[in-house]
């Protein structure tokens, strides 16, 4: 069973993973070459064109993975929930 705290963290991870897919370069441009390379694709080209889109995948990723060890899941999606803190409160504050 999911709590709260956890919700919370799958969640904020869940939005930073996918605005970093579909808005951001990435390291070694890695994200762009990514859509770049599903761009020619019918159904592809959409999901990584829209956060709300990409969003619903990366999430039932996510609902999967802690349905197989919700322990692990949530502690390597802390950094990204963290990230997605930081960025939040940066367009906040220097917005």
């Amino acid at each position: 069973m999911i709590n709260w705290f956890d919700f919370i963290i799958l969640g904020l991870a869940t939005w930073r993973i996918s605005h970093m897919l579909v808005w951001e370069d990435g390291p070694f441009d890695l994200f762009e070459k990514t859509r770049n390379r599903f761009d020619e694709g019918f159904f592809f080209d959409r999901l990584f064109a829209c956060v709300w889109c990409l969003s619903v995948w990366v999430g039932a990723i996510l609902v999967f993975s802690a349905i197989m060890d919700k322990i692990v899941t949530v502690y390597l999606m802390l950094p990204f929930a963290l990230s997605a803190i930081a960025v939040i409160l940066e367009e906040k504050i220097n917005g």
